[in-house]
């Protein structure tokens, strides 16, 4: 049975599955002692794990880092590979209580002359809160396979790649775990296969660096698509949005018949609200099968102008334009001759 965006129920189901069991296994991993579980558990160099107490310092709180982290265009937070370095949402998935979806992303390569990598993975964020009565913050990616796509990237596999955060007594002091297990595929060396897995389960000892560059770079630059204006784009301004207060440029914002400012994905979400409501029949057009895309009821048509009529006016009972004759005379000259 279809259930939203081409998916079914069942595979619906399954990535929920597939996405609870990884979210409880990672964190359950972070409650253990370190003693033994940082070791790899692949050989060819895809894993590593890191634990870190971070000390934010005055660059922000717990909830600030649950922004960041849920904010996937992070333009600090992708740089210092806390993100997939380019992503976007394929299916979101709707379930109580939890905050989930479906996305295509791209990892850069390191070197030049070498091919990016791209996967579909499930991203699966969560607040918590632990058996000690502290809040914590968990976040799971899971390659999830949806056929071929572009050839010009390497296919990755993303067997885990899970952060997970909790609170301390002193609130600027967090626990921070992390683990990464990637297989980069393809022809690429041991030490450049190491080095992106590295980046990645090492990102979160950077992460009130992190936060204090995304604030600067907030102020600075567009929140849609991070352009930044210059000396020669002075006509680019930047607008706070109405409903999130993003700093957005003319291209990624939209002014309403209200002159409120809005981005484009505030503006998509309230949008997905305003035609979640049943389109209402009304009994005279129960009985008209023609599209409503196709259906003009403007005083001035054009078939009425050019005496034209199509397979959707004709049931219209209008008056007929005057008709046009034509002088085709010249084709008996040119039959006789």
């Amino acid at each position: 049975m279809p259930y939203r965006d081409g998916m079914n129920e069942a595979e619906h189901d399954a990535i929920l599955t597939k996405a609870s069991k990884g979210m409880d296994d990672l964190i359950n991993w972070a409650k253990q002692t370190p003693k033994s579980k940082l070791l790899p558990k692949t050989t060819n160099w895809t894993f590593e794990a890191c634990r870190h107490e971070l000390n934010l310092d005055g660059a922000g709180t717990f909830d600030d880092l649950i922004a960041l982290y849920q904010s996937s265009n992070d333009m600090a937070a992708t740089m210092n590979y806390v993100h997939v370095d380019k992503s976007q949402v394929l299916f979101p998935l709707d379930a109580p209580g939890i905050n989930i979806s479906l996305r295509l992303g791209i990892f850069r390569a390191p070197l030049p002359f070498m091919r990016d990598r791209s996967a579909t993975y499930i991203e699966y964020t969560k607040e918590f809160i632990d058996s000690l009565g502290r809040r914590g913050f968990a976040r799971y990616i899971r390659s999830h396979s949806l056929g071929a796509v572009h050839t010009s990237y390497v296919r990755a596999n993303i067997r885990s790649w899970g952060v997970v955060i909790v609170e301390t007594n002193d609130p600027q002091v967090l626990h921070v775990s992390s683990t990464v297990d990637i297989d980069w595929n393809g022809n690429m060396p041991t030490w450049v296969a190491t080095l992106m897995t590295s980046r990645r389960a090492q990102s979160i000892k950077n992460l009130a660096a992190v936060l204090r560059a995304s604030k600067k770079l907030r102020l600075k630059r567009c929140g849609g698509c991070g352009l930044k204006p210059g000396f020669f784009t002075r006509d680019i301004q930047l607008v706070p949005c109405s409903n999130c207060a993003n700093l957005m440029c003319t291209t990624c914002r939209s002014v309403t018949s209200t002159s409120a400012v809005r981005c484009w994905s505030c503006v998509r979400a309230i949008s997905k609200v305003n035609t979640s409501h049943p389109i209402v029949i009304l009994e005279q057009d129960a009985g008209n099968n023609t599209p409503h895309s196709c259906q003009h009821y403007e005083s001035t048509r054009l078939s009425e102008k050019m005496s034209w009529l199509s397979p959707q006016n004709h049931h219209h009972h209008h008056v007929p334009a005057a008709e046009v004759t034509m002088d085709l005379s010249y084709l008996r000259s040119a039959t006789k001759a």
